[in-house]
């Protein structure tokens, strides 16, 4: 009887305890950052209304002791190049209004797009957060995994691309303004600095993020998810440009802090689809894509074995048939994927891939058109490749040093 008594009492004691770690030093944290670098005035008026947006949504408590919720914003200044770069904790208070707390004030000489810079805002988040969870909103210019100032200069040298883009028509933009169109993961106006996709992997993953936003146009790269996917659990990025409305920030908030998971994540790329398709004209244009990062090395070994195969097959392909997410002729660097492989690879090859690369992009849509380019739903894979041009001489030394060429051997 003693016995199970004994027994019965260590059982309670175990409970007891276990409680006071979950309540105690051991209590999940999520921390939720939104990082908005908008030092180029096309961008900069929008930035405040995405922030707005974002608070009409679920806002953690002031108290919570599980949730918090940190914004870095950087726009045009006024009288200076840059405004006063901040990061700010949001909260609901007791009567549900918003209330807010500057953490740090990093002054108007803040670089937002220099690697150190932006390791030392993360820093401080995860100072003042202690998260054991993080989920990070990245907001700005981007030109996918392109080195820093290539896309926006004649780096090679080279006259105007004589191909003309097909499927392009009167729908065009007349004011380009309302594209993220510009360089780089970042941009910084004053400097024109931009944060390289490996700086960028290199800064983020001093720590591990359960999913990454990534509202700059052509992040949806198979070259950037390759280089990222050891940062973070999920990616959702587009493969073109992005609208200077963004992301859905009204429904972020929400999905990310209750629902941190592949539904939550696929949630918000139906928003953002939902959102661009309901508009008319050449605004009704967005793709966007959730990209499974643990699949990422599994999808590049499939890759790999069929570029070893088939390297004659490869530099046949005319790469101005395949489907292409850019239109502007001069600047063709980012090609659908599975498109492009479909144009070399076997039958069976292309099961292989077709099969790996489902449980790789989870979630991927698609309006008709992009700005009048047409965008052909059976060959949308929700992600782009660069396929490579012997007059690129600069841009291939560069890729070669990426680690998705590293594996899978596009340039050689």
């Amino acid at each position: 009887m003693k016995k199970v008594l004994y027994i019965a009492l260590v059982a309670v004691l175990a409970l007891i305890l276990a409680g006071c770690c979950k309540n105690g030093q051991d209590k999940e944290k999520r921390m939720v950052l939104i990082y908005i670098a908008a030092t180029e005035q096309s961008v900069s008026n929008y930035a405040s209304g995405n922030i707005t947006d974002m608070l009409t949504g679920y806002v953690p408590k002031r108290k919570s002791e599980t949730e918090a919720l940190l914004v870095f914003l950087q726009k045009h200044g006024t009288d200076t190049p840059r405004s006063e770069a901040t990061l700010t904790r949001y909260f609901s208070n007791n009567s549900g209004n918003i209330d807010s707390e500057i953490i740090a004030n990093f002054g108007s000489d803040f670089d937002a797009c220099d690697p150190d810079s932006f390791a030392r805002v993360l820093a401080t988040a995860e100072a003042e957060c202690k998260p054991t969870h993080r989920s990070l909103l990245f907001s700005s210019h981007g030109t996918g995994w392109m080195p820093e100032g290539y896309f926006d200069s004649d780096g090679e040298h080279y006259s105007k691309s004589q191909y003309s883009l097909k499927n392009t028509g009167s729908s065009r933009l007349d004011d380009l303004s309302k594209l993220r169109i510009r360089d780089g993961i970042g941009l910084d106006r004053p400097t024109g600095h931009e944060l390289d996709i490996r700086d960028f992997a290199s800064v983020t993953g001093q720590y591990h993020w359960d999913v990454m936003l990534l509202d700059c146009c052509y992040l949806g790269a198979v070259e950037a998810a390759y280089e990222l996917r050891n940062c973070c659990d999920y990616i959702a990025a587009s493969p073109t440009e992005i609208m200077i409305n963004g992301f859905p920030y009204n429904c972020i908030l929400e999905n990310l802090f209750k629902y941190p998971n592949a539904k939550g994540y696929k949630t918000i790329c139906q928003r953002y689809y939902d959102m661009y398709q309901a508009m008319t004209g050449s605004y009704q244009s967005g793709t966007i894509s959730l990209v499974d990062c643990s699949q990422m090395d599994a999808f590049a070994s499939v890759c790999a074995s069929i570029t070893a195969l088939q390297r004659t097959q490869m530099e046949s392909v005319d790469r101005m048939s395949v489907q292409h997410y850019f239109w502007k002729s001069d600047k063709d660097y980012f090609f659908d994927l599975a498109d492009y492989f479909s144009r070399f690879a076997t039958e069976e090859q292309m099961e292989s891939f077709s099969a790996q690369l489902d449980k790789t992009v989870i979630f991927k849509a698609a309006t008709a058109e992009f700005i009048g380019l047409k965008i052909n739903p059976d060959t949308f894979s929700g992600l782009s490749c660069y396929i490579p041009d012997p007059r690129y001489v600069n841009l291939n030394a560069y890729y070669k040093q990426l680690a998705w060429n590293q594996k899978v051997n596009i340039v050689q």
